[in-house]
């Protein structure tokens, strides 16, 4: 019988389930044509804001502490109070996706398995254990996903396609 630390693969199960909606993420950076980027109807629902929100709500998700982030620190704004040209390239979102993509990942991977399983104290509203937040930023991720996937549909533009394997 294995000898399995119940943290790891755990913390490589969240794991696994980042890494398929980042890709998603990843295809999304790569192939929303340009003209539509920054642009849209719907000002919440305009891609680089989609993104940029996701990016940076994992990055607060991912803190030790709620009360030391600052939001909008990035790009000396937050996400909903740019007007459509001021909100990140496509090159800019990018690199902070690849940057708190790391961080996310630093951040499983150093909990152990009472770290994994203690309670949840700097984001309670995430659940009750520590699991939980990460659990909820993989929905609030997957939750803006959908809204991107929406308003391409609605703009007659491919879909990203739902990453499995």
């Amino acid at each position: 019988m294995l000898d399995v630390n119940p943290a790891t693969s755990i913390g490589e199960a969240l794991l696994e389930a980042f890494r398929l909606i980042w890709e998603m993420y990843d295809d999304a950076l790569e192939n929303i044509p340009g003209e539509h980027w920054r642009t849209g109807e719907i000002d919440y629902l305009i891609p680089a804001r989609q993104v940029y929100h996701a990016v940076e709500t994992a990055d607060f998700y991912s803190g030790a502490n709620p009360n030391v982030f600052s939001w909008g620190q990035r790009f000396d704004g937050g996400c909903f109070d740019y007007p459509p040209e001021g909100l990140p390239t496509r090159e800019q979102a990018r690199e902070y996706h690849d940057e708190v993509r790391v961080k996310v990942t630093d951040w499983i991977r150093g909990m152990d398995a009472p770290g994994i399983s203690a309670r949840e104290k700097s984001f309670p509203w995430t659940g009750s254990v520590v699991l939980g937040r990460a659990l909820y930023l993989l929905g609030h991720y997957r939750q803006h996903f959908g809204e991107l996937n929406a308003e391409l549909r609605r703009r007659g533009l491919p879909r990203i396609k739902w990453t499995t394997h």
